[in-house]
C-alpha cells in the first residue's frame, strides 16, 4: 500500500493541531515558530491511528503535534506511542477513541465543502 495523499482538509487540520498544541511538541516540549516557514515543517501533526481511518482521520483526540524524532520514535515503538496517547487521553477518552475509530466512514461522507468549511473555522477560534 503506497503513501496516503495529504489533501487540502490534511493541511488544514495538521495546522490546527500545531496551532491548538502551541507549535510545540507534545513530547519533549520543543518549540517551533510557525512565522519560520522553513522550520515549522520540523512539527508534525502525528495521528495514533493512522489517517486510512476516516473515522478518526480528523479527530482532534487522534492527532497531537510532535517533532520529527519524537514522532519517529513512537511510530518505531508502538508501546512507547500506546502509553504516550493513553496518558494523553486518560483511560476513558482513549476507550472513546477506540471506539470511533471502529465506525466505518467513507472518504466521500468526509471530504466536502462543508466539512472544510468546519475545519477551516475550527482553526481560525484555535
Amino acid at each position: 500500500m503506497g503513501a496516503i495523499k495529504r489533501t487540502k482538509y490534511d493541511k488544514v487540520f495538521s495546522n490546527y493541531i500545531r496551532t491548538r498544541d502551541k507549535w510545540t511538541c507534545q513530547r519533549c516540549s520543543k518549540y517551533y515558530n510557525p512565522e519560520e516557514p522553513n522550520k515549522r515543517m520540523g512539527l508534525h501533526c502525528s495521528h495514533y491511528y493512522g489517517r486510512g481511518r476516516y473515522s478518526v482521520r480528523f479527530d482532534p483526540d487522534n492527532a497531537v503535534a510532535l517533532c520529527y524524532g519524537c514522532h519517529r520514535h513512537l511510530g518505531s515503538n508502538p508501546s512507547d506511542h500506546l502509553d504516550f496517547i493513553r496518558e494523553r487521553l486518560g483511560p476513558d477518552k482513549f476507550r472513546e477513541l477506540t471506539q470511533r475509530r471502529n465506525i466505518i466512514v467513507k472518504k466521500s461522507q468526509m471530504l466536502n465543502d462543508d466539512f472544510y468549511n468546519e475545519l477551516k473555522l475550527m482553526l481560525e477560534n484555535e
